[in-house]
């Protein structure tokens, strides 16, 4: 029965291993509580969170509201489990006018972390997956 138990601990601690892997990881953040979330976006004061399983891409928000006379304008960076990815990996953005004098643009990517730094680390998985695979071997092996 010990042994049972340490298979299936092995084998939930590699899931978890590859989900964390696959998850794309955004930066969340709102320019009206965060200055540094605003354009031009410093990514050394913000950091990537890590999405949720459900969350396959990232979402940055312009909202613009006519407000005593100007423009005043909120980033919004977020996970995202929706929306549509424009040209060019989520380059280009879609424009949305309201009543009002409000003014819409989101853009939508899943090409990449944080949509504007490195690259997925999809490098994890092949490092950790023999690591992994050795381990489930040696403890079936246990079993017998």
């Amino acid at each position: 029965m010990n042994k049972l138990v340490v298979a299936v601990v092995t084998l939930v601690a590699a899931f978890l291993v590859l989900e964390q892997s696959f998850a794309i990881k955004c930066f969340v953040c709102n320019s009206y509580h965060q200055a540094d979330c605003a354009d031009w976006f410093d990514n050394v004061t913000q950091h990537l969170v890590t999405c949720d399983s459900w969350q396959h891409k990232c979402r940055k928000i312009v909202q613009e509201v006519w407000l005593d006379d100007h423009w005043d304008i909120r980033y919004l960076r977020q996970c995202a489990a929706g929306g549509t990815i424009g040209k060019y990996e989520g380059r280009e953005c879609q424009e949305v006018y309201g009543t009002y004098n409000i003014r819409v643009r989101y853009c939508h990517c899943d090409n990449q972390d944080g949509c504007n730094s490195a690259p997925r680390q999809t490098t994890q998985i092949s490092a950790v997956l023999p690591v992994l695979l050795t381990l489930v071997v040696f403890v079936m092996r246990q079993i017998r």
